[in-house]
C-alpha cells in the first residue's frame, strides 16, 4: 500500500476477539453435546461483550474494532477512498459463469494478482491455493451442488425429516441446515431484531425495514429464509438459558436422526467421491494443498 502512495498500517484482526480455546471444535461431537450448534456460545464470545460496551456486537471484545487506518482513511476524499480500498483488497466483482447443467450463474473470485494488496500478500504467505484456481473453483461448484442433489442425500434426508417429526411434530423440517435456521430465527427474536422473509428469487428481505439498520440472514436449500434486521438487544440471563437448553436438546435430537439413518456416514462418503474427482480431474492443484 506504501508503494502505492497510501499510509497503511497492518491490522491484526486476531487480536480482536478472544481466544477460542480449545474446547471450541465445532464440528466435534462434544462440542455439540455441550453448546449445540454453538449459537447462543458465538453470541456469548463475539455480541454480547460489544453490546454490553455499546459498541458494534460484531467487534472486538471490548466492543470496539480498532482499525488503525481507519482516522486515515475518514480523512480522504470519497474518490481516494474508492481508489483505497480498490487498491487494498482489488476488484471484488470477480467473474462469473454459466453453469451448463442448471442455466444458474456462478460467481468466480478474483484470482489473488486482482485482489489487490490483501490477496497479493495471502498468496506470497500461504502460497498458491487450489481454489485461487477459476477453473478449480468453478469445478468444485458444479461437484457441490451435485453431491447436494444426490438422490442417495436427498432420500437420507427424507428418512431423517421422518425421524425428526417422530419425535416432536414441531420439528417438522426438510433438512438439518432448516434446523439451524429455525433456532437463528428464535435467537433473533429474542435479541429484539425485527425479523422479515427473504425472497427466495432475490435474497432480500420482504417487508419494511431501515437499510442503514444492516441485516444478516439463513437461507434454506429452496431459497427460503430469514431476514434479521439490526443488531438487537442484549438478552437477560433467564432467557439466554432457556435458549442455551433448547439450542442443546434440539442438537440432540438432530444429531440422534443424522445418525439412526446414517446420513453423517453419507454425507462422509459423498465428500470423499468429491475430494477423489478433484484430485484426479486436478493432480497438480491439490496436491498443493
Amino acid at each position: 500500500m506504501k508503494e502505492l502512495g497510501w499510509e497503511y498500517i497492518p491490522v491484526d484482526y486476531s487480536a480482536q476477539f478472544p481466544d477460542q480455546g480449545e474446547e471450541m471444535d465445532w464440528l466435534d461431537p462434544k462440542f455439540g453435546e455441550k453448546y449445540g450448534y454453538g449459537i447462543v456460545k458465538g453470541y456469548e464470545l463475539y455480541e454480547l461483550p460489544g453490546l454490553l460496551a455499546g459498541g458494534d456486537p460484531n467487534s472486538g471484545p471490548d466492543g470496539t474494532f480498532v482499525d488503525p487506518n481507519q482516522e486515515y482513511v475518514t480523512g480522504l476524499s470519497s474518490d481516494d477512498q474508492t481508489r483505497y480500498y480498490e487498491d487494498l483488497y482489488g476488484n471484488q466483482e470477480g467473474n462469473s459463469t454459466i453453469d451448463e447443467q442448471t442455466g444458474e450463474t456462478i460467481y468466480l473470485p478474483p484470482p489473488p494478482e486482482e485482489a489487490g494488496c490483501q490477496g497479493r500478500a495471502q498468496a506470497e504467505i500461504y502460497g498458491d491455493q487450489p481454489f485461487n484456481d477459476q477453473d478449480f473453483s468453478q469445478r468444485y461448484g458444479q461437484l457441490s451442488e451435485d453431491m447436494q442433489n444426490d438422490p442417495r442425500l436427498q432420500d437420507a434426508y427424507v428418512e431423517w425429516s421422518d425421524c425428526m417429526y417422530e419425535l416432536d411434530q414441531n420439528l417438522d423440517f426438510l433438512d438439518p441446515t432448516e434446523v439451524q435456521n429455525y433456532f437463528n430465527k428464535q435467537f433473533a427474536e429474542a435479541k429484539g431484531q425485527k425479523v422479515l422473509p427473504l425472497d427466495p428469487d432475490t435474497g432480500e428481505p420482504i417487508g419494511d425495514y431501515n437499510q442503514d439498520e444492516g441485516w444478516g440472514s439463513t437461507q434454506n436449500a429452496d431459497g427460503t429464509g430469514w431476514a434479521f434486521i439490526g443488531t438487537g438487544e442484549v438478552i437477560d440471563d433467564a432467557t439466554l438459558e432457556e435458549l442455551r437448553k433448547a439450542e442443546i436438546d434440539l442438537w440432540k435430537s438432530d444429531n440422534k436422526c443424522q445418525q439412526d439413518v446414517g446420513l453423517k456416514d453419507l454425507q462422509r462418503r459423498l465428500e470423499k467421491e468429491l475430494a477423489d474427482t478433484l484430485t484426479q480431474e486436478f493432480p497438480g492443484l491439490v496436491g498443493q494443498s
